[in-house]
């Protein structure tokens, strides 16, 4: 029973942190596209999307790897030997976020002023991120207090925009709102970890670090090449000159589809450790494996499909009564991009089981890099052809394509021994 109740505290802190990490974007960005109009709210996303690129560069890949090397340090000398870890992590991070910067600082020789600005504004978000050491709250298995840091700041985040926000603000005035609630509630996420749980900073080897660089090149690659099919498209969009209204309602789509992938993640993350255990001994992916996993993984889709069905429901019951929701702009093409777009999030839980927590538990980490590269290659120049053609249609589309793609990618790697 207390194993039961630790579990559920464990899902129900990882549901927070998603949770607040995902409704904050769907309460904002519609509230601030009917507040500053889509010109405006064009530069302002365009923006986010650049530094939702830096934040994955910064993450690299120990958000995967963190967990594995931290629960190891724990088991073996406790929270000394996790200490060293967790500094190497943070060392790491810092550098990479001081480079990106410095690029981003370069940039603004060819961004248009109100974008450059937003950008240096949410640079704030991947050093907030930095600080929250998510992962280390994962491997202590003890979530509950980044969960409540997590939404007390991202609540106040919601209560300033909407109190103090105004049409006639600069564009980098949200991104800064953003940006210094989320460092906050990191900055204290890192004191917590120092004064309650005992870590502590500690030299770190230039050595150390690289090897660590070195060690999760593949799954960094990876997660970069997810990107390319899952955060550059808006990219594309304002690239090809598709209308502000036209990249504002994929924007805002967009939100929601993260917010949708985000319900679903907790439980990724708690049938993460779940996928090693029953993969362990076996040496590379093959049907045994896949069947182990698969029977992790049906359950999760069936919750999905459960919470799409409910999100039908509350649109359509509400779509003409709420005053809100009644007078949104562009709302038929949305809901037609929001339905299209939800079929690539099945299939995103399926590749994160099968593929991040499977594949690299089973020795084929380079398999798994080269097919995300591969896939966020031949993606990438799909939403660009399809684009031109089709418009916000043609990015919708390639996401969904990109997803799908992946799936066969990695369910062949099980199918087919010795790839």
């Amino acid at each position: 029973m207390i194993l039961i109740r630790k579990n559920l505290a464990n899902i129900f802190s990882l549901a927070c942190v998603q949770g607040a990490n995902a409704l904050l974007p769907i309460f904002i960005f519609p509230y601030v596209l009917h507040l500053i109009g889509a010109e405006k709210y064009k530069d302002l996303v365009v923006s986010e999307a650049i530094g939702l690129i830096v934040l994955a560069i910064v993450l690299y890949s120990y958000e995967i790897n963190g967990v594995t090397r931290s629960v190891h340090a724990l088991k073996q000398e406790g929270v000394a030997l996790a200490s060293k870890v967790f500094s190497e992590v943070m060392c790491s991070r810092l550098i990479i976020w001081a480079f990106c910067v410095g690029i981003v600082l370069i940039s603004g020789v060819f961004l248009a002023h109100d974008v450059y600005l937003a950008l240096l504004c949410w640079m704030l978000l991947p050093l907030a991120y930095i600080f929250q050491s998510t992962y280390f709250f994962q491997a202590l298995e003890n979530n509950v207090p980044v969960a409540v840091l997590s939404l007390v700041s991202r609540l106040a985040c919601c209560g300033i925009v909407f109190t103090y926000l105004k049409p006639s603000d600069p564009t980098y005035f949200l991104p800064l709102i953003v940006g210094c609630s989320y460092l906050v509630g990191g900055l204290f996420s890192t004191l917590y970890l120092l004064l309650v749980i005992g870590v502590k900073f500690t030299s770190v080897s230039w050595n150390n670090m690289w090897n660590s660089l070195v060690d999760g090149k593949e799954i960094f690659s990876g997660n970069f090449a997810v990107v390319l099919f899952r955060d550059s498209n808006l990219l594309v969009l304002s690239f090809f000159g598709v209308s502000a209204a036209s990249v504002a309602s994929y924007s805002v789509v967009e939100k929601f589809i993260k917010a949708f992938q985000a319900v679903i993640r907790p439980l990724n993350q708690f049938f993460f450790p779940r996928v090693i255990h029953a993969v362990y001994g076996r040496p590379e992916p093959d049907k045994i494996a896949l069947y182990r996993i698969l029977r992790l993984t049906y359950l999760q889709l069936m919750i999905l499909l459960l919470i799409l069905l409910a999100i039908v429901t509350v649109w359509v019951l509400l779509n003409d009564k709420v005053a809100f929701l009644s007078r949104y702009p562009d709302k038929p093409l949305m809901a037609n991009l929001f339905l299209l777009m939800s079929v690539g999030v099945f299939f995103g839980v399926s590749n994160f089981m099968l593929g991040t927590a499977g594949l690299n538990s089973l020795n084929a980490k380079r398999y798994l890099a080269k097919s995300l590269i591969a896939t966020g290659i031949l993606t990438l120049t799909l939403c660009v052809a399809s684009t031109k053609l089709i418009g916000v249609y043609g990015a919708a589309a390639s996401f969904v394509f990109g997803e799908v793609m992946l799936f066969l990618l990695i369910l062949r790697r099980y199918l087919k021994s010795g790839c």
